[in-house]
């Protein structure tokens, strides 16, 4: 599958997803990930350098994470709605930052 959502910062990346719910789980992130998470606010941002994209299934333009993915160059999609419920932790995704979609590579 493939969910599409609303494309906030430029971009195409493949990599390994890695779903956090909380932002406890987010120690676990792995450099080159693609952060799938229901939403970011300001306890994220550390995370950000560590990730290759970011998708949420909550969020606009100017979101905690839509802003802080420009500010950091990475691609971003939000607004996916579904996104933590339909990809695991290790699938192989695809994040488009440019078509606001997020799919399994």
């Amino acid at each position: 599958g493939q969910v599409s959502g609303a494309p906030v910062s430029r971009g195409c990346v493949v990599g390994r997803a890695r779903i956090v719910r909380e932002l406890a789980e987010a120690e676990a992130l792995e450099p080159g990930e693609i952060l799938v998470a229901p939403i970011t606010d300001v306890g994220w941002t550390p995370y950000f350098s560590l990730i290759a994209g970011l998708a949420t299934d909550v969020g606009s333009a100017v979101s905690h994470g839509a802003v802080v993915a420009r500010e950091y160059g990475l691609p971003a999609v939000v607004n996916l709605r579904v996104g933590t419920s339909r990809f695991q932790t290790g699938d192989l995704v695809t994040l488009d930052g440019d078509r606001g979609t997020l799919k399994h590579a």
